[in-house]
């Protein structure tokens, strides 16, 4: 010990050395990670791509590759770019030059989606943000837990049962129609100009709660509900920086900001919103109300078959993955829905006549409310179904918006994708917002917004005439691989039908005696959060027309 303190006593460190040593250390560890590594090491760096500068970024500041490219323009726009420049495998650089691969190949699509989905998992950073509001459900859930996760939930998703809830989902639809008829009654004109966005959010909240849950969150009805103000809270108040700092700086989230301290409380509130329904679901369990074969309610359907499973070690679900499965429900099976079909009004305000063919339709077909009562057919799965221009339109609207404009993986492993080495730790992404558009694809008509692209010539023909019909470049099986708005393979999207079917509920009853045209001189960005979201709304110009009765001739397109 004397000889220890003598030779630690005689060494001397120089403050201003040590310094320059951590200093030097980390700029040759910077150097390394941002310059030297992607630019000479990496395999990634044979992959084609674009050079390593935007015209975003004038004045040269180094290390932010292609990401400005990314951040200035919409969503899918600089992909499609590069798609059409590079082919079906790219590699651009993200900040600090990090290498990122993009995908646009249906052979690399399908090895990464479907082949070798588990293998591509969602990145550590993405997963922590999401799981926050929609816990670790299937959306979440990787490798065996998914299976096992998937495996239970598929039956509640059946088409059966999706039927069944048709009359379910209709209640909240017929309601938020009758609440925007009297609030253009109440106008003097007969028209009114209103933000859309939060009164679909309320509506398919309530129809997530009555169709998933059993449950009236009574969203539409008490607007200010907390549970939709949470919601509300959590994906319309948040800029696109903060989004990416979230995303980009680990601890960023539990930095005392204002915003930061409001999206925690909006969590609380949800995670104790979903114990109750689990405490309220487990107490009907336990007076075999839930046995009852008349509850058709998603949860209770996955619990009856829960506890059909013997253990946990046969793939029985945990009470917290249970409770995960509800995150996943409300967060997911509302919001998708409500900015769909925002979008699609939005769509039929400036396309005049497709709002018309498909009122039409819908008026020819199912029919429209009773002149003496004011009651609506009852609608169903089938008569729904078999309206084949409102399906187009729907399916064209995923197309030109789609939900996720961007989506990305992280390889788990060392892998190949089109004879190229693709490293553990590699992040891909796949832009359904650029391959939806991709005139090598569909035709030079790719930006336009054309439902007939997605019927047979001849039922093209008869809806919108020859003339439109010869010009369509319509959809065939070949191009399905360039139609991911529910992504594809073991990982898709398990409540598309039931997304799908919600979705033409709510545009039979806003459409019967409602009208929608541009608000004059409102303006808005489509801003890619949770999904691809109006930002900072949706205003649209609202008249009432007579009940339940057919529109004359169109008026001439409007361009976008």
């Amino acid at each position: 010990m004397p000889l220890a303190s003598t030779l630690m006593s005689s060494i001397q460190v120089d403050p201003l050395a040590a310094w320059g040593t951590l200093v030097a250390l980390f700029t040759s560890y910077a150097f390394y990670k941002t310059y030297f590594q992607p630019t000479y090491l990496s395999p990634l760096r044979r992959i084609p791509g674009p050079p390593n500068v935007s015209k975003y970024n004038p004045y040269g500041l180094p290390f932010v590759g292609n990401f400005l490219d990314i951040l200035q323009e919409e969503a899918g726009v600089p992909h499609r770019r590069w798609i059409e420049q590079y082919g079906g495998i790219i590699v651009y650089r993200g900040l600090f030059n990090s290498l990122r691969v993009l995908i646009a190949d249906p052979k690399a699509i399908s090895h990464v989606f479907s082949t070798n989905s588990y293998q591509y998992r969602k990145s550590d950073r993405v997963a922590k943000i999401l799981s926050q509001v929609i816990g670790h459900g299937v959306l979440l859930a990787e490798g065996d837990a998914h299976r096992k996760q998937r495996k239970m939930l598929n039956p509640a998703f059946s088409h059966k049962h999706i039927k069944e809830m048709v009359p379910t989902m209709s209640g909240p639809a017929a309601t938020l129609a009758k609440i925007w008829e009297e609030r253009v009654d109440s106008s003097e004109k007969q028209q009114t100009e209103f933000d859309i966005t939060g009164d679909l959010g309320r509506a398919t909240l309530d129809i997530i709660g009555l169709a998933g849950f059993g449950y009236d969150f009574q969203a539409l009805t008490v607007p200010n509900n907390e549970l939709s103000r949470a919601y509300r809270e959590l994906f319309d108040t948040s800029s696109n920086l903060i989004q990416i700092l979230r995303v980009m700086v680990p601890f960023y989230i539990d930095i005392p900001f204002k915003h930061n301290r409001v999206r925690k409380q909006a969590i609380r509130t949800i995670n104790r919103v979903t114990t109750r329904l689990i405490s309220d679901k487990r107490a009907q369990a336990m007076a075999n109300e839930v046995d009852d074969e008349n509850s058709k309610d998603l949860m209770s359907i996955l619990i009856r078959g829960n506890e059909q499973v013997g253990s946990l070690e046969d793939g029985k679900l945990t009470d917290t993955e249970l409770k995960d499965q509800i995150l996943t429900f409300l967060a997911a099976g509302h919001e998708t829905t409500s900015v769909t079909v925002t979008w699609m009004l939005h769509i039929f305000s400036i396309y005049p006549e497709v709002q018309t063919k498909v009122k039409n339709e819908m008026l020819a077909h199912i029919g429209g409310p009773s002149s003496e009562d004011g009651s609506h057919p009852e609608l169903t799965y089938d008569a729904l179904a078999s309206l084949p221009y409102l399906g187009a339109c729907v399916k064209e609207l995923l197309r030109y918006i789609p939900p996720v404009p961007t989506t990305s993986r992280v390889a788990t492993v060392d892998d190949t994708i089109l004879g190229y080495d693709i490293p553990k730790g590699t992040q891909v992404f796949m832009s359904p917002a650029a391959l939806h558009k991709l005139k090598s694809v569909y035709g030079e008509d790719a930006e336009e917004f054309k439902p007939e692209r997605w019927l047979d010539r001849d039922t093209a023909a008869a809806i919108s005439g020859e003339e439109v019909a010869a010009k369509t470049t319509f959809v065939t099986t070949e191009m399905n691989w360039a139609y991911q708005p529910f992504l594809s393979g073991p990982r898709n999207c398990i409540g598309s039908k039931f997304a799908l079917i919600e979705t033409k509920i709510l545009l039979y009853y806003l459409l019967l005696n409602l009208e929608y045209h541009p608000a004059p001189g409102f303006t808005f960005k489509k801003s890619a959060r949770v999904t691809w979201r109006p930002m900072p709304g949706m205003k649209l110009l609202v008249k009432r027309l007579d009940a339940g009765k057919s529109v004359g001739t169109p008026v001439a397109s409007m361009e976008q």
